[in-house]
């Protein structure tokens, strides 16, 4: 009976062995399209159309022809009234004695005054200056900015 077991193993072991697959990359296989594949050299090399080159080159000369980008501020103040002009700026002087080093904005959208701070790429770094500015400004939230002004890259 153990030597029955055994066998079943050892014929089990094979099988699998004499089963098992090698990935083959070939021209015509559509996860090596464009791309070069060499197994035992570690390197791999992707090819890609310069219409791809030409667009990334349109899109940064867009961005820099209307001097910013995409990105998000974050909107502390939002009133209409009489009053609201004043203590708009208000805010913004409250903001900057507080934080110095980040800009902020004064708009007019009529009928409001808006203050909003920052020049942020990505919502996650406006989401590190919220969290600070969250006590002070309850209601303060992350807005999207069609243009904001670029920052500079350190």
């Amino acid at each position: 009976m153990i030597r029955y077991i055994l066998f079943m193993f050892l014929l089990l072991g094979l099988s699998f062995q004499a089963f098992s697959q090698e990935r083959n990359y070939s021209a015509n296989d559509t996860l090596s399209a464009g791309r070069e594949y060499v197994p035992k050299e570690g390197r791999f090399q992707l090819y890609q159309e310069e219409r791809l080159n030409d667009l990334l080159e349109r899109y940064k000369n867009v961005n820099v022809r209307r001097n910013g980008m995409d990105g998000y501020r974050i909107q502390l103040f939002f009133e209409s009234g009489r009053m609201a002009r004043e203590n708009a700026y208000e805010a913004k002087a409250k903001f900057l004695s507080n934080f110095q080093g980040i800009s902020a904005y004064v708009d007019y959208q009529a009928p409001f005054f808006k203050v909003r701070v920052g020049d942020f790429r990505t919502k996650r770094e406006a989401q590190i200056l919220y969290k600070k500015l969250r006590r002070q400004f309850p209601d303060a939230y992350i807005t999207p900015i069609e243009t904001i002004y670029l920052p500079a890259i350190d």
